[in-house]
């Protein structure tokens, strides 16, 4: 597909299709700023208003950020849109396959690109599509957050859990280090 998002090839029930499996995927539970991000960009293009969004757009309308957000002095739209095109990456190596639309999101660009996939145009999904999920608006997202999402965002990246493991078995040898040094000491 070219550069111009197009929606001529793809009907709009089966990229909705694709966005709901897509947010119900493990990953997307896990972050509802990605949820909310790939929600706007999706339905912003579908309404036909693709030529709008922004990285301001993107900021003011669906991660909560106030109308004095300047894109040129903070990049987290640009950051967050690097996670949401890694995650899409995970998703469709995954249960995505099945999916009828891979929804991509282009380098250097925010507007989605909708590709009919293959395996889904060459099989019918055998699953029933995932039921839909309710993403909270910008305004729901508030800065406090329960436990259960704080403990399921603990590790976000296979990284950070790596690093954490690490981190306990350092703590672990230290602490054999340290009972052979009093074993040493009291039986001399």
């Amino acid at each position: 597909m070219n550069e111009e998002t197009s929606t001529e090839t793809v009907s709009a029930e089966a990229v909705r299709h694709s966005l709901d499996g897509c947010l119900g995927a493990p990953a997307f539970r896990r972050s509802q700023k990605l949820a909310a991000f790939l929600s706007y960009i999706v339905e912003e293009e579908l309404a036909g208003r693709g030529e709008a969004i922004k990285a301001y757009t993107i900021a003011t309308q669906a991660l909560g950020r106030a109308d004095s957000f300047d894109p040129s002095n903070d990049p987290s739209v640009r950051v967050e849109a690097g996670r949401l095109r890694r995650v899409l990456d995970e998703v469709y190596a995954d249960e995505g396959r099945q999916w009828p639309v891979r929804i991509l999101v282009p380098v250097g660009a925010y507007r989605p690109i909708f590709e009919p996939q293959a395996a889904a145009v060459a099989e019918p999904a055998q699953a029933p599509p995932p039921a839909p999920v309710r993403v909270p608006t910008a305004a729901a997202m508030g800065p406090t957050r329960s436990i259960g999402t704080q403990a399921l965002a603990l590790f976000e990246t296979r990284g950070q859990a790596v690093l954490a493991l690490l981190l306990a078995v350092i703590a672990f040898l230290l602490a054999v280090e340290v009972a052979l040094e009093i074993y040493a000491l009291t039986h001399i």
